[in-house]
């Protein structure tokens, strides 16, 4: 079990100390107190706190300069400032100045809890941003990958294994795995890399037209063809093209394709004479390849020619241990393009990014956590900054891995949705499930989702009409 998180108040008033530690320690914190600013720094140097809560009022060092010997003796300490109403300016310059936050006398319990949880929520997120940056330095990958488990570090191996040589290479991953950037890496550690590297999605193309941008065409050859160009195969001559969703070609095109691993040449739309290109084809596509050939649908000799190697890119479900790595690293890329450089992920909203299931794969979450940096007005990504997709609870965790769910578990994970979709309103709930509110506050006391001490009690009516319902 992790140790708590360690505070130190500061404070000249003996009941204003008692107070907070009292309240503090409720809360799970290890807790010290100092009379003064000397003193607080003594124990801070022996102890680390994680925060510091000081009066700003004292004698001898006041607060703001036991905040100023704090940032220069222990910069990742966070400081919460204590102030009278009377005096907030002063706490406004001590936020200016490098304090993480403040709390007016007298005090109100509810802010000392939150202020505090929120210091220490944004110390775990330094401590963690620390830690991940470290992995991201030290972790198996190329440029532009992030990602240590076991089947992305074979996909690494596989990339170094092809490409010294001049085979051609299918890749194979769901939408969104990143397929392109297993590509670019391919071609970026060949032979090749000072050559041009060229990307075709053959699934967003007419066939005219895919053919035209693969091949090239000679100038009157269509309508439109007003002047000789030439194709992206051409175009990649000594360096690699890549055909995304090469599933999606035609025969005629696939037919073409062939000739060209083959005979390494090709011939213009509209032209006779075969142009000569020394290019390497890489290949990618979201579906079965091999499957498509037993039903006919592509040509078995063009996918065996596609087929020296492939390569399977795991999609993100199946590579639970990288989404905390790739979550950070995109908070930390959009988080500088936006400004927002040290940008961090709450705990809650790291468990949620975590166990969502990720149908759109690397490409979604990068979606996602690029609209959270954009949203968020704090320093730190927390659930609500989240699309609601992910705040709702997954299907998959009130489930069994095998075998059949429960009716409890259908029921409870129905309520959930039902709540979610009513902003927590019990009493719209209760309207959509069709039954008395009463009802569901004792089903959410049932399924643990409420506390049964947070429900107000009802009316001897409105007792007698959820037995007389729950009885039907």
């Amino acid at each position: 079990m992790p140790d708590p998180p360690r505070i130190l108040v500061v404070d000249d008033d003996a009941d204003t100390l008692l107070l907070l530690e009292e309240i503090l320690t409720k809360e799970g914190y290890r807790v010290r107190t100092a009379e003064h600013a000397e003193a607080a720094l003594s124990l801070a140097s022996q102890e680390e706190p994680d925060v510091v809560v000081t009066d700003i009022q004292m004698p001898g060092m006041d607060g703001l300069a036991l905040l100023a010997e704090l940032q220069r003796r222990l910069p990742q300490t966070l400081v919460v400032l204590a102030t009278a109403f009377g005096s907030l300016k002063t706490a406004v310059d001590g936020i200016k100045a490098g304090a993480f936050d403040y709390l007016g006398k007298p005090f109100v319990v509810d802010d000392i809890r939150l202020v505090v949880r929120r210091a220490i929520e944004h110390k775990r997120v330094i401590n963690e941003n620390a830690a991940l940056r470290e992995q991201l330095k030290e972790r198996y990958r190329f440029d532009n990958f992030v990602g240590s488990s076991a089947g992305m570090i074979a996909v690494y191996k596989m990339i170094a294994r092809v490409a010294q040589s001049d085979s051609t290479v299918l890749i194979q991953g769901e939408s969104g795995t990143g397929k392109e950037l297993v590509a670019r890496a391919i071609h970026a550690n060949s032979l090749r890399s000072a050559g041009p590297f060229v990307a075709v999605d053959a699934g967003t193309l007419a066939e005219s037209l895919l053919e035209s941008e693969l091949f090239g065409h000679e100038r009157g050859s269509f309508t439109g063809a007003l002047t000789t160009k030439k194709g992206l195969l051409e175009r990649a001559h000594s360096g690699t093209c890549f055909l995304d969703e090469i599933a999606d070609i035609s025969p005629t095109l696939q037919s073409k394709l062939l000739r060209v691993i083959q005979e390494r040449e090709i011939r213009r739309v509209g032209g006779s004479d075969p142009i000569s290109v020394d290019v390497r084809i890489l290949a990618a596509s979201n579906k079965d390849l091999k499957g498509l050939v037993d039903a006919g649908k592509f040509r078995g000799d063009l996918y065996y020619r596609l087929n020296v190697v492939t390569i399977s890119i795991p999609p993100l479900r199946e590579r639970a241990d990288d989404i905390p790595l790739l979550a950070q690293f995109f908070a930390q890329k959009y988080g500088a393009a936006q400004g927002k450089p040290a940008i961090g992920i709450s705990a809650d909203a790291m468990d949620l990014i975590t166990k969502y299931v990720w149908p759109g794969n690397v490409r979604e979450l990068e979606h996602v956590i690029e609209r959270a940096v954009v949203l968020t007005p704090h320093p730190v990504i927390f659930p609500e900054d989240l699309p609601e997709a992910l705040r709702e609870k997954p299907i998959a965790d009130s489930q069994p891995r095998s075998g059949w769910v429960t009716l409890d578990q259908l029921e409870r994970d129905y309520i959930l949705r039902a709540l979610a979709a009513h902003q927590q309103d019990q009493a719209k709930t209760a309207d959509l499930l069709g039954i008395h509110r009463k009802t569901l506050q004792r089903k959410l006391r049932k399924y643990g989702l409420a506390e049964a001490g947070a429900i107000e009690e009802g009316s001897t009516a409105d007792e007698a009409a959820v037995e007389q319902e729950e009885s039907i």
